[in-house]
């Protein structure tokens, strides 16, 4: 048997409390003492913020990195709808070890994330944008060839080595391309277009297996991170002022 309401009740009250544990750390570290500068009033405000977005968005290269976190992300939130699912009713996991393979995905991210970043300070954020693409992608679609439990542990390992490689780098590379008076406008251009992917995933992933197999779902969404690559890489062009290869 399934886990009970009651059991769900609890798990979601321990992600809740903790998430409230987590606002009222960050509100104590953030809490600053810098004095806010005076508004310009609402129409010039309105008026840089016209000013950044059309410049942010005429900018192919903020546009199409963000796009490739935004498709990255596309595959993240497929797996987490989905992965569980496909363990369970699939692959005939448990619950505990559906959870486990989302759980290693996530902290492998966590845990590489930092090296990655540093790698890609070294040694530019184009190449590790694009291999860590092929490692989603190739792990997304590996997905439903897989039905035992330490193959499909390798997999998600592999996807959040692959997560880490991209979300390092994408938003240091629009950091780098943006100018500094519109670099909020570009960080919020990057994230609405990282929301966009992860909202879509599940959306996308859930219209393919309405009429679909999981293996033709999977490889028609790594099939669009591949294509993507090469666009990436061919039009993507950034001068790097520290000299590493971009």
């Amino acid at each position: 048997a399934g886990p009970s309401l009651l059991e769900f009740r609890y798990a979601y009250l321990a992600s809740g409390i903790a998430g409230v544990l987590s606002l009222v750390v960050a509100l104590s570290v953030l809490r600053g003492d810098k004095v806010q500068e005076k508004g310009r009033g609402l129409k010039e405000a309105y008026r840089k913020f016209t000013s950044g977005i059309k410049e942010v968005i005429s900018d192919r290269n903020v546009v199409i990195t963000s796009a490739m976190e935004g498709l990255q992300n596309l595959t993240v939130g497929a797996l987490e709808a989905f992965l569980p699912i496909y363990a369970v009713t699939v692959a005939g996991l448990n619950e505990f070890q559906a959870g486990l393979l989302w759980g290693v995905q996530v902290i492998v991210t966590i845990l590489s994330k930092p090296v990655m970043g540093k790698t890609s300070d070294r040694h530019g954020r184009k190449s590790l944008i694009s291999v860590g693409i092929v490692l989603c992608a190739v792990s997304f679609g590996a997905i439903p060839l897989l039905q035992s439990f330490y193959s499909l542990m390798l997999a998600a390992i592999i996807f959040g080595l692959g997560e880490s490689f991209v979300t390092s780098s994408s938003a240091a590379l629009v950091a780098d391309i943006c100018k500094e008076k519109h670099f909020g406008t570009a960080m919020g251009t990057f994230g609405t277009i990282f929301d966009i992917g992860h909202a879509t995933g599940p959306i996308l992933a859930g219209f393919l297996l309405a009429s679909h197999s999981y293996l033709f779902s999977f490889w028609v969404m790594s099939a669009l991170l591949l294509l993507a690559t090469p666009v990436f890489v061919l039009t993507v062009t950034v001068n790097n002022p520290k000299g590493n290869t971009p």
